[in-house]
């Protein structure tokens, strides 16, 4: 007899890239933990490089998370964390109901966070934060800050929701430090 497991772990998360003399990493859904995102009634996972989205069905409990290596960023080093998502024609569960970005630097550092009210008129994948989206700053050493910590919550109002596709989320430095 087998068994499943009911939550999807990362699978092989992005290190940070330099790019344009920035550093950027993009998560593709299956590099997030997604929790109940093993099991089939709560979560459709797409195939490996597929390059499609996660589908929520249906949660009360949204929670997908990440991490990624930050070991050469300095003091004073900015981070912009975005997730991009969609929703299908019969998304429900969405309206008074407001997820959370929320990241950290280190396992024992304090959380920055942004409330956001989704809209169920995305029908073509969005940034759902705004332009400047959540940003937080390196304090500590590099070896406080070795990595950051990231996801999109809502796990307070007890709602079932379900219609959302995750198509990626990105880590990106926004300063040159």
């Amino acid at each position: 007899m087998s068994s499943t497991a009911p939550h999807h772990d990362a699978e092989d998360p992005p290190q940070l890239q330099s790019k344009d003399g920035k550093l950027m990493a993009t998560f593709n859904p299956r590099q997030l933990n997604v929790i109940w995102g093993g099991n089939l009634r709560y979560w459709k996972m797409p195939e490996k490089n597929s390059g499609s989205p996660a589908e929520l069905l249906q949660v009360c409990w949204l929670e997908v998370s990440g991490s990624v290596p930050i070991r050469s960023a300095s003091i004073g080093t900015k981070f912009r964390i975005t997730f991009q998502v969609s929703f299908k024609s019969d998304a429900f569960g969405w309206n008074n109901c407001p997820v959370y970005v929320m990241a950290k630097f280190g396992k024992k550092g304090k959380y920055a966070w942004t409330k956001i009210s989704l809209r169920t008129d995305y029908s073509q994948p969005t940034n759902i934060l705004p332009p400047e989206g959540l940003e937080i700053v390196t304090k500590d050493a590099p070896n406080v800050n070795d990595t950051i910590y990231f996801g999109l919550y809502e796990v307070w109002s007890g709602k079932w929701k379900g219609g959302l596709e995750l198509h990626n989320a990105t880590v990106e430095q926004m300063n040159n430090k």
